[in-house]
């Protein structure tokens, strides 16, 4: 028998239910605005990209309260003639697209025509523009009242007390502080994207932003803003990037940070596809990814990264601030990002130890290299040159063997094979050892460089280990005597479980009893070591795997431990011929400027920053 109980209709709720309506248009865009407007910066945001889609040149924002109680922005963009100011006003009125098919192939930012009519229902709006063809200007209010008005060529848009139409909404708002923060993010994104663009910006009467419009290609242009949003390190350090997919129209330029510098979140990746600033949680774990272990646990890079893609393999319109986009071929993109990054970082650390003197334009300091996995047409006019002199070699030096066994102790014994210090090398020629930890050189451009000798060579096994796996396997070295080692029976269970695992790094590992393992063969790299600590080591790293642990970290883990224990200790006494070869060796190695735990191995103080130190400057 059937349940009817659920099945009774609500007759209270029949006897109140309201017939089906058209909201008036007041209404309607007040529902719109909870979309479009959330708060001040949403404002700025909609305001600033009408006026790039009218080609203006120069941006006036003046903000009281952040916005809260006046947001003025003038532009000198194309205007609007006085008999379409209703419409600008009106819902869905837009000039930006006409058809369907318009509707998928977005050339502009705005297209939805809700912007104006949304912003002039929550607040007090005035409107004045005029084009260049009309003798004088016109002004709009948020009633509809048109007047002559004075104004030059270009558009004024003053938006008071917003949200005072809709006071529920306005009392969810945050802090002045918060909704002025919210705004600086949409200016640096403005300022990112807009190279060409003059932005003033004035808060309660101050001028708190004026970013003249830069001149120059891509990486020129792009260059002169970083240090406005990312401040001077990241300017004076970051990777230039580029690689394309010309097949499918797919481009990637951008600045990335090297992986010395980094933030504890994604805050200053700033990602934009077809110059509209953009959110893709995707796109950030490719960049992650591409670092790998080249960043600390738990750290994020720096990273600028403009992405062009044709209008129609893009789709816009699926977020009503346009902040969110779907693409036709999402992994055919991230892999273009993946490959472009780790390309990039490949050129670490001829950018990095390049100083910026104070001297030289701020463009000097990069180097560019296209990405020969995707064999970009793109070729930059922009061909920067380093102030100083640099090896015609371009870092390929010979990887010079530098595979000193561990337990040898050097004496310090006479440099016979650099007896003319070297200093045309990136990382100089070597002076000598402080702490017999950290080795000191010079460079050809005065500057000091100071080397953790365990972190960089720790680093640089690790890279040798690593290609050796890629090729099949680590090589092995069969033990004379096989070294027994006693742990817990749940140890030797663990050791045992991953042996097949193990063999493929070089070290074999045999059941002797419950308690106890055989080991019969070690990496060749270790050179005649007791195998015991890295084994014990080892067990402590299979016990912090979780099972959603992947592949690719365990491989991480493994190689990591055998790189520590096969790499140069602190304290350890190396003669200037080993230290030279240890910084050629670096020299080859892209990843060499931190170790593998993502700490720096190299620090350098310019010769002027040596100066200034001494009061020479």
């Amino acid at each position: 028998m059937l349940n009817t109980e659920h099945q009774t209709p609500n007759t209270e709720a029949l006897m109140t239910r309201r017939p089906i309506q058209k909201l008036d248009d007041t209404l309607a865009n007040q529902i719109a605005a909870g979309e479009v407007v959330e708060r001040p910066a949403s404002v700025v945001k909609e305001l600033t990209e009408n006026a790039l889609d009218a080609g203006a040149t120069s941006l006036r924002l003046e903000l009281t309260g952040a916005g809260l109680v006046n947001l003025i922005l003038t532009d000198n963009g194309s205007g609007i003639p006085k008999d379409e100011l209703p419409l600008a006003i009106s819902r869905h009125a837009t000039s930006k697209i006409a058809n369907t098919e318009d509707l998928f192939n977005i050339n502009t930012f705005g297209f939805r025509g809700e912007a104006l009519p949304s912003i002039a229902s929550v607040s007090r709006l005035t409107l004045t523009s005029r084009p260049l063809s009309q003798p004088e200007a016109w002004s709009i209010t948020s009633s509809g009242e048109t007047r002559p008005a004075a104004h030059p060529a270009g558009t004024r848009i003053e938006v008071a007390d917003l949200f005072y139409a809709t006071p529920a909404r306005r009392k969810f708002l945050k802090s002045v502080r918060a909704e002025a923060l919210a705004t600086e993010v949409v200016l640096k994104n403005l300022i990112l994207a807009h190279p060409h663009v003059q932005i003033t910006v004035l808060e309660d009467g101050q001028e708190t932003w004026h970013v003249p419009a830069a001149q120059g290609d891509f990486f020129q242009a792009h260059a002169m803003r970083l240090h406005h949003v990312l401040g001077a390190e990241f300017a004076q350090s970051a990777l230039p990037m580029h690689a394309e997919k010309p097949a499918l129209g797919m481009a990637l330029h951008g600045f990335l940070s090297p992986p010395t510098l980094h933030s504890g979140n994604a805050a200053k990746q700033f990602l934009f596809v077809n110059g509209r600033p953009l959110k893709d949680w995707s796109l950030q774990k490719e960049i992650k990814n591409a670092y790998g272990d080249k960043l600390p646990a738990g750290r994020q890079p720096l990273a600028v990264m403009f992405l062009t893609v044709p209008t129609d393999a893009v789709d816009v319109n699926v977020h009503p601030a346009k902040s969110e986009v779907r693409f036709h071929q999402p992994s055919e993109l991230y892999g273009l990002v993946f490959s472009a990054v780790h390309q990039a970082l490949s050129q670490t650390l001829k950018s990095t130890l390049q100083p910026y003197t104070g001297t030289q334009s701020l463009e000097e300091t990069y180097s560019y290299a296209p990405n020969p996995i995707t064999a970009p047409a793109f070729q930059p006019a922009y061909q920067p040159s380093f102030t100083h002199h640099q090896p015609s070699t371009d870092y390929q030096t010979p990887n010079t063997e530098f595979t000193l066994p561990p337990q040898k102790l050097l004496k310090g014994e006479a440099d016979t094979q650099h007896t003319t210090p070297d200093t045309q090398h990136p990382l100089g020629a070597a002076l000598g050892q402080i702490a017999n930890t950290y080795i000191v050189a010079e460079n050809t451009t005065g500057s000091l460089v100071i080397v953790d000798q365990h972190a960089a060579h720790e680093r640089l096994v690790y890279e040798t280990l690593k290609s050796q796996f890629t090729a099949g396997r680590i090589a092995a070295q069969p033990l004379l005597l096989p070294v027994i080692i006693s742990c817990t029976p749940a140890e030797a269970t663990l050791l045992l479980a991953h042996a097949e695992e193990l063999q493929k790094f070089g070290l074999d590992v045999e059941s002797y009893s419950p308690s106890a393992v055989t080991v019969t063969a070690i990496p060749q790299l270790l050179g005649e070591v007791n195998p015991t600590p890295l084994v014990r080591d080892l067990v402590q790293d299979l016990q912090s795997l979780t099972p959603r642990t992947t592949l690719h970290s365990r491989l991480e883990h493994v190689l990591a431990t055998i790189a520590c224990h096969h790499s140069i200790r602190a304290h350890r006494r190396l003669s200037i011929a080993e230290q030279n070869a240890l910084l050629r060796q670096m020299e080859s190695t892209p990843a060499s400027l931190t170790c593998n735990h993502g700490r720096p191995t190299v620090v350098s103080l310019s010769l002027p920053e040596l100066e200034k130190l001494f009061a020479r400057r």
